[in-house]
């Protein structure tokens, strides 16, 4: 298996073990739990989608769906979860939107994998 390593900026307390890309998918980062980035631990209280592109040994590396845009934050494999079904159907509901300007909206499957924009 030809696996593609990931270049990435390794917060402090990470090990440097190799991590690999992964095709992108939105999951789920459990409320209280460690979002590590070289500015510090950046985790939130409550649920919050993430979008990984990355995996190491230890973590996925992506960044948070919404907010400031931080890159190669590192969320513990163990505080990270699937979406469930339920949460697939809102978040295809949902359209995105820049300074208040409706864009459109992504369509994901049931896995949390991208799959069109409409």
């Amino acid at each position: 298996m030809n696996r593609e390593l990931y270049n990435r900026k390794i917060p402090e307390g990470v090990a440097n073990t190799p991590a690999y890309k992964i095709k992108s998918r939105v999951m789920v980062l459990k409320g209280g739990s460690d979002a590590l980035h070289l500015m510090g631990n950046i985790g939130r209280d409550e649920d919050d989608l993430i979008s990984v592109r990355a995996e190491d040994e230890e973590y996925y590396i992506g960044t948070f769906h919404e907010g400031f845009g931080f890159m190669d934050v590192h969320f513990p494999k163990e505080n990270v979860r699937q979406l469930t079904k339920d949460e697939i159907d809102s978040l295809n509901a949902t359209f995105f939107s820049i300074n208040g300007k409706i864009l459109g909206k992504n369509r994901y499957d049931y896995d949390g994998y991208w799959v069109s924009q409409s």
